[in-house]
């Protein structure tokens, strides 16, 4: 579904979701999500593809969200994070993402996998026209128990991946964490219009008012 750029890491993002997801209620995605998720991120180094540029000025995706509960700049930061995805910019993918979130990705590529971030894949499956941003906490509330804290239970899941003191380091060195949910639509490549990711949660942190996806 998801254009599969820089898949180990859009890999891990999911994966990392359903985990939240399974320990707040036992949600409805089903491991078979999960599966599909860690089987492109073994073979993401099989393809690989020279790197593209391209302009964020271009970027003219529909950007729907409540500035009250999603602030400006966190949606511009989303937005640039899927359209470097989008584009297969792949610095500007770096400039959009957590840095301690980089380093501790890049080290867990390397030590399981034998390569880095630099390897992607790209396809053209779709094109993305527009990003709907909510609080998750307000979006997926009915599909968790009432007490739910849906940061905290992001957190868990990065701790289950990168360890105890990625999560520690990442509270001390933000300001503010956000769990994010995100309804992207477009076209298919015959034209058709899509929902290319519904309420999907992406977790950002923010550090002397600047944002990194953490993805």
């Amino acid at each position: 579904m998801m254009k599969h750029i820089w898949k180990q890491a859009l890999a891990l993002l999911l994966a990392c979701g359903m985990a939240a997801g399974a320990a707040g209620c036992g949600e409805k995605k089903d491991k078979a999500e999960s599966s599909a998720a860690e089987s492109s991120t073994a073979d993401s180094a099989d393809s690989i593809e020279p790197v593209t540029e391209s302009d964020p000025d271009n970027m003219n995706y529909k950007l729907t969200y409540d500035k009250d509960k999603v602030p400006d700049e966190l949606a511009n930061t989303i937005a640039l994070y899927f359209y470097a995805v989008d584009t297969q910019n792949y610095d500007l993918y770096l400039e959009q993402i957590n840095p301690l979130y980089r380093t501790s990705l890049e080290s867990l590529l390397q030590e399981q996998y034998g390569y880095g971030l630099e390897n992607y894949a790209g396809t053209d499956n779709f094109t993305i026209q527009s990003l709907e941003l909510a609080q998750a906490q307000e979006v997926l509330a009915e599909d968790f128990e009432e007490d739910t804290n849906f940061v905290q239970e992001y957190l868990n899941a990065y701790t289950q991946a990168f360890g105890e003191e990625f999560t520690k380091d990442l509270e001390e060195q933000s300001d503010a964490i956000y769990d994010i949910a995100v309804t992207m639509k477009g076209e298919n490549s015959d034209g058709e219009e899509i929902t290319i990711l519904d309420s999907l949660e992406i977790l950002a942190a923010e550090a002397d008012g600047s944002f990194g996806v953490l993805g």
